[in-house]
Protein backbone atom coordinates (compact mmCIF):
# COMPACT_ATOMS: atom_id res chain seq x y z
CA UNK A 1 0.00 0.00 0.00
CA UNK A 2 1.23 3.54 -0.64
CA UNK A 3 0.67 6.40 1.79
CA UNK A 4 -0.39 9.88 0.79
CA UNK A 5 2.00 12.69 1.86
CA UNK A 6 1.79 13.04 5.58
CA UNK A 7 3.73 14.10 8.63
CA UNK A 8 5.93 11.27 9.89
CA UNK A 9 5.84 10.24 13.53
CA UNK A 10 8.99 11.08 15.51
CA UNK A 11 9.74 8.31 17.98
CA UNK A 12 11.12 9.27 21.39
CA UNK A 13 14.40 7.35 22.07
CA UNK A 14 13.73 7.37 25.83
CA UNK A 15 10.27 5.84 25.38
CA UNK A 16 11.60 3.24 22.93
CA UNK A 17 14.44 2.47 25.38
CA UNK A 18 11.83 1.72 28.03
CA UNK A 19 10.10 -0.69 25.64
CA UNK A 20 13.38 -2.48 24.82
CA UNK A 21 14.35 -2.60 28.51
CA UNK A 22 11.14 -4.52 29.25
CA UNK A 23 11.28 -6.78 26.15
CA UNK A 24 14.90 -7.90 26.76
CA UNK A 25 13.99 -9.11 30.23
CA UNK A 26 11.04 -11.23 29.09
CA UNK A 27 11.56 -15.05 29.29
CA UNK A 28 10.65 -15.41 25.59
CA UNK A 29 13.28 -12.96 24.32
CA UNK A 30 15.22 -14.74 21.54
CA UNK A 31 18.25 -14.06 19.36
CA UNK A 32 16.16 -12.30 16.70
CA UNK A 33 14.94 -9.81 19.31
CA UNK A 34 18.51 -9.16 20.48
CA UNK A 35 19.70 -8.61 16.91
CA UNK A 36 16.86 -6.14 16.35
CA UNK A 37 17.91 -4.40 19.55
CA UNK A 38 21.48 -4.21 18.28
CA UNK A 39 20.31 -2.54 15.06
CA UNK A 40 18.23 -0.09 17.07
CA UNK A 41 21.28 0.80 19.20
CA UNK A 42 23.27 1.78 16.11
CA UNK A 43 21.61 5.19 16.28
CA UNK A 44 23.66 7.26 18.81
CA UNK A 45 20.56 8.85 20.34
CA UNK A 46 19.01 5.39 20.93
CA UNK A 47 22.19 3.98 22.45
CA UNK A 48 22.54 7.01 24.73
CA UNK A 49 18.91 6.75 25.92
CA UNK A 50 19.28 3.04 26.71
CA UNK A 51 22.60 3.60 28.53
CA UNK A 52 20.95 6.19 30.76
CA UNK A 53 18.10 3.80 31.59
CA UNK A 54 20.54 0.96 32.30
CA UNK A 55 22.60 3.23 34.55
CA UNK A 56 19.48 4.19 36.49
CA UNK A 57 18.65 0.49 36.96
CA UNK A 58 22.19 -0.29 38.14
CA UNK A 59 22.04 2.49 40.72
CA UNK A 60 18.92 0.93 42.20
CA UNK A 61 20.56 -2.47 42.59
CA UNK A 62 21.68 -3.34 46.12
CA UNK A 63 25.39 -4.43 46.30
CA UNK A 64 26.20 -7.76 47.97
CA UNK A 65 26.22 -7.31 51.71
CA UNK A 66 29.30 -8.03 53.82
CA UNK A 67 28.89 -10.20 56.91
CA UNK A 68 27.17 -7.94 59.41
CA UNK A 69 25.07 -8.38 62.50
CA UNK A 70 21.71 -9.98 61.82
CA UNK A 71 19.77 -6.74 62.41
CA UNK A 72 21.77 -4.93 59.72
CA UNK A 73 21.22 -7.77 57.25
CA UNK A 74 17.49 -7.67 57.81
CA UNK A 75 17.45 -3.88 57.41
CA UNK A 76 19.50 -3.98 54.21
CA UNK A 77 17.34 -6.76 52.79
CA UNK A 78 14.22 -4.76 53.57
CA UNK A 79 15.61 -1.63 51.89
CA UNK A 80 16.62 -3.62 48.82
CA UNK A 81 13.14 -5.06 48.46
CA UNK A 82 11.63 -1.62 49.01
CA UNK A 83 13.78 -0.12 46.24
CA UNK A 84 12.86 -3.00 43.91
CA UNK A 85 9.14 -2.57 44.60
CA UNK A 86 9.36 1.20 44.06
CA UNK A 87 11.22 0.70 40.78
CA UNK A 88 8.73 -1.90 39.54
CA UNK A 89 5.83 0.39 40.45
CA UNK A 90 7.50 3.25 38.61
CA UNK A 91 8.15 1.03 35.60
CA UNK A 92 4.53 -0.13 35.63
CA UNK A 93 3.26 3.44 35.87
CA UNK A 94 5.43 4.52 32.93
CA UNK A 95 4.30 1.53 30.88
CA UNK A 96 0.66 2.43 31.62
CA UNK A 97 1.19 6.08 30.67
CA UNK A 98 2.99 5.27 27.43
CA UNK A 99 0.95 2.19 26.47
CA UNK A 100 -1.04 4.10 23.79
CA UNK A 101 2.22 5.27 22.21
CA UNK A 102 3.66 1.74 22.36
CA UNK A 103 0.53 0.44 20.62
CA UNK A 104 0.93 2.99 17.83
CA UNK A 105 4.62 2.19 17.38
CA UNK A 106 3.74 -1.50 17.03
CA UNK A 107 0.89 -0.91 14.53
CA UNK A 108 1.15 -0.96 10.75
CA UNK A 109 -0.62 2.37 10.23
CA UNK A 110 -0.66 5.11 12.86
CA UNK A 111 -0.87 8.86 13.45
CA UNK A 112 0.76 10.94 16.14
CA UNK A 113 -1.12 13.16 18.60
CA UNK A 114 -2.74 16.02 16.69
CA UNK A 115 -2.00 14.46 13.27
CA UNK A 116 -4.54 13.40 10.64
CA UNK A 117 -3.49 11.27 7.70
CA UNK A 118 -4.97 9.57 4.63
CA UNK A 119 -3.63 6.26 3.27
CA UNK A 120 -4.54 4.48 0.04
CA UNK A 121 -4.59 0.72 0.60
CA UNK A 122 -3.38 -1.91 -1.85
CA UNK A 123 -6.97 -2.78 -2.89
CA UNK A 124 -7.70 0.85 -3.80
CA UNK A 125 -9.66 1.65 -0.63
CA UNK A 126 -8.78 4.84 1.26
CA UNK A 127 -8.29 5.06 5.01
CA UNK A 128 -8.46 8.40 6.85
CA UNK A 129 -6.92 8.26 10.34
CA UNK A 130 -7.73 10.75 13.09
CA UNK A 131 -5.32 11.99 15.76
CA UNK A 132 -3.52 9.29 17.80
CA UNK A 133 -5.07 6.44 15.83
CA UNK A 134 -3.61 3.05 14.93
CA UNK A 135 -4.72 0.26 12.62
CA UNK A 136 -3.45 -3.03 11.25
CA UNK A 137 -4.45 -4.16 7.75
CA UNK A 138 -4.29 -7.59 6.08
CA UNK A 139 -5.54 -7.66 2.48
CA UNK A 140 -3.85 -10.88 1.37
CA UNK A 141 -6.65 -13.40 1.89
CA UNK A 142 -10.14 -13.89 0.52
CA UNK A 143 -11.38 -11.91 3.53
CA UNK A 144 -9.92 -8.40 3.85
CA UNK A 145 -9.23 -7.91 7.56
CA UNK A 146 -8.68 -4.63 9.40
CA UNK A 147 -8.06 -4.14 13.13
CA UNK A 148 -8.68 -0.76 14.78
CA UNK A 149 -6.23 -0.65 17.70
CA UNK A 150 -7.05 2.85 18.94
CA UNK A 151 -8.50 6.18 17.82
CA UNK A 152 -10.89 6.85 14.93
CA UNK A 153 -10.87 6.09 11.20
CA UNK A 154 -13.03 6.84 8.17
CA UNK A 155 -12.99 4.22 5.42
CA UNK A 156 -13.88 4.54 1.73
CA UNK A 157 -14.15 0.94 0.49
CA UNK A 158 -13.47 -0.22 -3.06
CA UNK A 159 -15.56 -3.30 -3.82
CA UNK A 160 -13.34 -5.97 -5.39
CA UNK A 161 -15.43 -9.10 -4.86
CA UNK A 162 -13.94 -9.93 -1.47
CA UNK A 163 -15.59 -9.49 1.92
CA UNK A 164 -14.20 -7.04 4.48
CA UNK A 165 -14.23 -7.32 8.26
CA UNK A 166 -13.08 -4.80 10.89
CA UNK A 167 -12.12 -5.97 14.38
CA UNK A 168 -12.69 -3.54 17.26
CA UNK A 169 -11.58 -5.16 20.52
CA UNK A 170 -13.79 -8.29 20.78
CA UNK A 171 -16.41 -7.02 18.33
CA UNK A 172 -16.43 -7.69 14.56
CA UNK A 173 -17.90 -5.44 11.87
CA UNK A 174 -18.79 -7.03 8.54
CA UNK A 175 -18.78 -4.34 5.84
CA UNK A 176 -21.42 -4.33 3.08
CA UNK A 177 -21.08 -0.67 2.09
CA UNK A 178 -18.53 1.75 0.73
CA UNK A 179 -18.30 4.51 3.37
CA UNK A 180 -18.22 4.14 7.13
CA UNK A 181 -16.47 5.39 10.27
CA UNK A 182 -15.28 3.42 13.28
CA UNK A 183 -14.05 4.89 16.58
CA UNK A 184 -12.80 3.71 19.95
CA UNK A 185 -13.67 5.96 22.87
CA UNK A 186 -12.89 5.70 26.57
CA UNK A 187 -16.18 4.04 27.57
CA UNK A 188 -17.52 2.58 24.31
CA UNK A 189 -16.84 1.95 20.63
CA UNK A 190 -18.80 3.47 17.73
CA UNK A 191 -19.79 2.66 14.15
CA UNK A 192 -21.27 5.20 11.72
CA UNK A 193 -22.44 4.03 8.28
CA UNK A 194 -22.54 6.71 5.58
CA UNK A 195 -23.21 4.49 2.56
CA UNK A 196 -24.44 0.89 2.35
CA UNK A 197 -24.70 -1.32 5.43
CA UNK A 198 -22.53 -2.97 8.09
CA UNK A 199 -23.21 -5.74 10.61
CA UNK A 200 -21.86 -5.43 14.17
CA UNK A 201 -21.28 -8.77 15.95
CA UNK A 202 -20.54 -8.80 19.68
CA UNK A 203 -20.66 -12.29 21.15
CA UNK A 204 -24.13 -13.70 20.53
CA UNK A 205 -25.59 -10.25 19.82
CA UNK A 206 -25.58 -8.56 16.41
CA UNK A 207 -27.03 -5.42 14.81
CA UNK A 208 -27.37 -4.37 11.16
CA UNK A 209 -26.58 -0.67 10.65
CA UNK A 210 -27.78 1.15 7.51
CA UNK A 211 -26.66 4.39 5.87
CA UNK A 212 -27.35 7.45 8.05
CA UNK A 213 -27.26 5.42 11.28
CA UNK A 214 -24.79 5.02 14.12
CA UNK A 215 -24.46 2.50 16.90
CA UNK A 216 -22.30 2.31 20.01
CA UNK A 217 -21.23 -0.92 21.66
CA UNK A 218 -19.23 -2.22 24.61
CA UNK A 219 -17.91 -5.61 25.69
CA UNK A 220 -21.31 -6.33 27.25
CA UNK A 221 -23.89 -5.11 24.70
CA UNK A 222 -24.79 -3.36 21.46
CA UNK A 223 -26.84 -0.23 22.07
CA UNK A 224 -29.93 0.84 20.04
CA UNK A 225 -29.44 2.45 16.62
CA UNK A 226 -29.47 6.24 16.28
CA UNK A 227 -29.83 8.58 13.31
CA UNK A 228 -26.72 10.56 12.42
CA UNK A 229 -25.95 13.62 10.31
CA UNK A 230 -23.16 12.88 7.81
CA UNK A 231 -21.72 16.42 7.97
CA UNK A 232 -21.51 16.30 11.76
CA UNK A 233 -19.98 12.83 11.79
CA UNK A 234 -17.22 13.73 9.32
CA UNK A 235 -16.40 17.20 10.70
CA UNK A 236 -13.23 15.90 12.41
CA UNK A 237 -11.61 15.41 8.99
CA UNK A 238 -11.53 19.23 8.62
CA UNK A 239 -10.41 19.82 12.21
CA UNK A 240 -13.79 20.45 13.82
CA UNK A 241 -16.00 18.76 16.38
CA UNK A 242 -19.68 19.57 15.82
CA UNK A 243 -21.68 18.78 18.94
CA UNK A 244 -25.46 18.72 19.03
CA UNK A 245 -26.77 17.96 22.52
CA UNK A 246 -23.64 15.85 23.14
CA UNK A 247 -22.57 14.75 26.66
CA UNK A 248 -19.94 17.16 27.99
CA UNK A 249 -17.67 14.26 29.00
CA UNK A 250 -17.46 13.09 25.37
CA UNK A 251 -16.61 16.58 24.12
CA UNK A 252 -13.82 16.97 26.71
CA UNK A 253 -12.47 13.49 25.97
CA UNK A 254 -12.24 14.11 22.22
CA UNK A 255 -10.57 17.50 22.67
CA UNK A 256 -8.13 16.05 25.20
CA UNK A 257 -7.26 13.23 22.80
CA UNK A 258 -5.88 15.84 20.42
CA UNK A 259 -3.41 16.73 23.20
CA UNK A 260 -2.55 13.11 23.93
CA UNK A 261 -4.26 13.24 27.32
CA UNK A 262 -6.69 10.99 29.14
CA UNK A 263 -9.50 12.60 31.13
CA UNK A 264 -10.41 12.12 34.78
CA UNK A 265 -13.70 13.80 35.73
CA UNK A 266 -13.89 14.44 39.49
CA UNK A 267 -17.67 14.95 39.35
CA UNK A 268 -19.34 12.12 37.43
CA UNK A 269 -22.51 14.19 36.90
CA UNK A 270 -20.47 16.69 34.87
CA UNK A 271 -19.98 14.09 32.15
CA UNK A 272 -23.74 13.95 31.48
CA UNK A 273 -24.30 17.66 30.90
CA UNK A 274 -25.46 18.33 27.36
CA UNK A 275 -23.65 20.86 25.18
CA UNK A 276 -23.90 22.04 21.58
CA UNK A 277 -21.51 24.00 19.40
CA UNK A 278 -18.54 23.89 17.04
CA UNK A 279 -15.18 23.16 18.65
CA UNK A 280 -11.73 23.42 17.05
CA UNK A 281 -9.67 20.23 17.12
CA UNK A 282 -6.63 22.02 15.74
CA UNK A 283 -6.48 24.31 18.81
CA UNK A 284 -7.56 21.87 21.54
CA UNK A 285 -5.86 23.72 24.41
CA UNK A 286 -7.62 27.02 23.71
CA UNK A 287 -10.90 25.25 23.01
CA UNK A 288 -10.77 23.28 26.27
CA UNK A 289 -9.95 26.41 28.27
CA UNK A 290 -12.90 28.30 26.75
CA UNK A 291 -15.24 25.35 27.32
CA UNK A 292 -14.11 24.98 30.95
CA UNK A 293 -14.74 28.68 31.59
CA UNK A 294 -18.20 28.47 30.03
CA UNK A 295 -19.09 25.39 32.09
CA UNK A 296 -17.45 26.72 35.31
CA UNK A 297 -14.91 23.90 35.42
CA UNK A 298 -11.26 23.81 36.45
CA UNK A 299 -8.62 21.91 34.46
CA UNK A 300 -5.40 20.43 35.88
CA UNK A 301 -2.74 18.80 33.70
CA UNK A 302 -0.67 15.95 35.22
CA UNK A 303 2.64 14.88 33.66
CA UNK A 304 1.37 15.88 30.24
CA UNK A 305 -0.66 12.65 30.18
CA UNK A 306 -3.74 13.27 32.33
CA UNK A 307 -6.34 16.03 32.40
CA UNK A 308 -8.19 16.31 35.70
CA UNK A 309 -11.54 18.14 35.44
CA UNK A 310 -13.37 19.41 38.51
Amino acid sequence: MSAMPATQMQADPQQEALVWFSRLRQPGCDEAERQAFGRWCQAPSNAHAYAELEACWQQLQVPPARPRPRLLKVRRSYMGKLFAVVFLLLLGALACLYWPLMQRLASELATDVGERRSVRLADGSTLHLDSASAMNVDLRGRMRQLHLVQGQVSLEVVLDGRAMEIQVDDARIQVYGTRLMVARHADQDELVVLNGKALVIQGSDQRMVSAGERVTFTDARINPLQKVDAKTAQAWRTGHLLASDMPLGQVIERLARYQGRRVWLMDEQTAYRRVSGAFSLDRPGETLAALAAEQHLQLYGVLGQWLIVR
